[in-house]
């Protein structure tokens, strides 16, 4: 696809790139240096692109936007005022996307529960939508909830340079949709930003398994308006803080059974206050602000799992170490070796010294076998597993489809029907860190003698999950302790500011003793320069 003539002034440095916004990378071959425009400047991860940019660009020069008014892109009067924009931007908006085409790469679904802390903001868009639909009987409240949903998605990401996927079909999402919004109410309303200018909406064609799905991304000219009224993204106040997920991983209804519901409530108490302790902090990652919520999650039954889950949990632990909290520097502070220590609580012993140390062998290996060993409920498909892992014709397969795979990641933006990479069933169950020729029953055999007190908890059913839950309750505790604190809990460690480094250590180590009266120790990832 040949660049436009806004994509070459774009690219010319004659347009400045405004909000995060990066080069257009829909080209017609590789871009030089056979490397894309997309991705954090700074790559720390294993994966080259661990920060996608968006794949929608505009330049916007010499901004100026009346919000006092109803709101256009195009400088349109409603009556109340007009916005002017100065500079460069689309003519259309609306784009229909073949159905062979998946063309939102970092996209994200729309999250029902979001909404922005200006009613003043949304009241604007909701009059201009009125002006525009020109309906007898507007339905006033029905449409403010879809516009402060979609606005708060669309900020969000613009954060974090991605695309929002939206759904037009017909019926609402019961999941995680505290105002019951229908997704006819929000094609509505994207399409009314799209006619605005405000956002470039491509439209994909229905089909059972939302493949196609339609996306969005936010133009300046929305970002301008919203950073005016320095807005923020909150939750709704009917958002459920915890939540059951059946086998297929879904939420299952809220509880009928009173003491059910109660409890759930009760587990979700935490998640509460660390939602309202993050309502005066920030995070960002390279300038970029981070959505620092959680929810608790558990499976199929409140006895198995209950860990809590957040956005940003999904950013590589390396990339992480950059998250700033209040602009300060952050650590990373970790229980050594949770689940190990756990399994010891269980039987009133300390753990001692470092679970992975094997004499004679190197740590990693015994650390990579021993988070497989706890979770395997088949003993006998563990060893060969292991056994395969340290074939040296392995290990090639396993380096042969990672390149394969990065590969794919990065020719799919170019390219949106470049074929996935086969995964074959030895690369799928690869374990690191395995010596060549090394032989599973003989490793198990070593593990489990390093840790005979407690290998009557391996391979049984739902230990994992089990564990998760131990883990989660320590973790709620630990919250609890640190109430007021902003922090950002990755499961079974924590990333705080520096200057909360003791105070997060020392709650981390209390809350262990109280639960399973026991010492343990605290790790962390601090680089401390020269």
């Amino acid at each position: 696809m040949a660049l436009s003539t806004a994509e070459s002034r774009l690219n010319s440095g004659l347009l400045p790139v405004q909000h995060g916004f990066k080069s257009q990378v829909f080209l017609s071959g590789k871009a030089q240096n056979d490397s894309l425009p997309l991705g954090t400047d700074i790559v720390t991860a294993d994966l080259p692109y661990s920060l996608i940019c968006p794949i929608s660009v505009l330049g916007v020069s010499g901004l100026h936007v009346d919000t006092d008014s109803c709101l256009t892109s195009t400088g349109v009067e409603y009556g109340y005022g007009v916005v002017d924009v100065v500079g460069f931007f689309y003519q259309f908006h609306v784009h229909h996307i073949d159905r062979g085409l998946k063309l939102a790469p970092s996209g994200k679904w729309s999250r029902l529960n979001w909404e922005l802390d200006r009613n003043d903001l949304v009241s604007v868009f909701v009059k201009g939508l009125e002006k525009h639909l020109g309906l007898e009987k507007f339905k006033a409240k029905t449409y403010w909830d879809a516009v402060n949903m979609l606005l708060a998605n669309l900020l969000a990401v613009h954060n974090s340079s991605s695309q929002l996927l939206l759904s037009r079909r017909s019926g609402k999402h019961k999941n995680n949709n505290p105002a019951g919004i229908d997704n006819r109410v929000i094609k509505t309303v994207a399409d009314y930003l799209a006619d605005q200018g405000f956002i470039n909406l491509y439209v994909g064609r229905p089909n059972d398994a939302d493949k196609n799905s339609s996306w969005c991304v936010p133009l300046p000219s929305l970002i301008a308006a919203i950073d005016r009224y320095d807005a923020k993204i909150r939750l709704h106040e009917k958002t459920q803080l915890a939540v059951v997920r059946d086998a297929d991983d879904n939420a299952i209804p809220m509880y009928t059974n009173k003491k059910k519901r109660l409890a759930l409530a009760r587990y979700g108490q935490p998640v509460k206050r660390h939602y309202e302790t993050w309502l005066s902090h920030t995070a960002t990652l390279d300038g970029r602000y981070l959505l620092p919520w959680l929810r608790r999650l558990f499976n199929r039954n409140m006895d198995l799992g209950g860990r809590f889950y957040g956005d940003y949990q999904n950013i590589p632990s390396a990339d992480r170490k950059r998250i700033l909290i209040d602009g300060e520097r952050t650590v990373e502070l970790d229980y050594a070796s949770i689940h190990v220590a756990l399994l010891y609580a269980r039987k009133g012993l300390p753990l001692n010294g470092d679970a992975y140390v094997v004499d004679g062998h190197e740590r990693s290996t015994f650390k990579s076998i021993c988070l497989k060993l706890i979770n395997a409920e088949n003993e006998g498909s563990l060893k060969a597993i292991i056994t395969t892992s340290g074939k040296p014709k392995t290990k090639q397969a396993v380096k042969e489809y990672k390149e394969k795979r990065q590969q794919y990641d990065h020719d799919k933006v170019l390219n949106p029907n470049e074929k996935e990479p086969h995964k074959s069933k030895p690369v799928k169950n690869f374990i690191d860190n395995i010596p060549d020729g090394a032989k599973g029953e003989e490793l198990l055999a070593i593990l489990k003698d390093r840790h005979h007190p407690i290998r009557e908890f391996f391979h049984g059913q739902n230990i994992g999950l089990k564990l998760q839950k131990d883990d989660s309750e320590l973790m709620a505790n630990v919250l609890t302790k640190l109430d007021g604190i902003p922090c950002l809990p990755v499961h079974d460690s924590i990333r705080c500011r520096v200057s909360d480094m003791e105070q997060v250590t020392n709650a981390m180590i209390d809350a262990f003793k109280e639960l399973h009266s026991q010492n343990i120790v605290i790790t962390n990832d601090l680089v401390v320069s020269s």
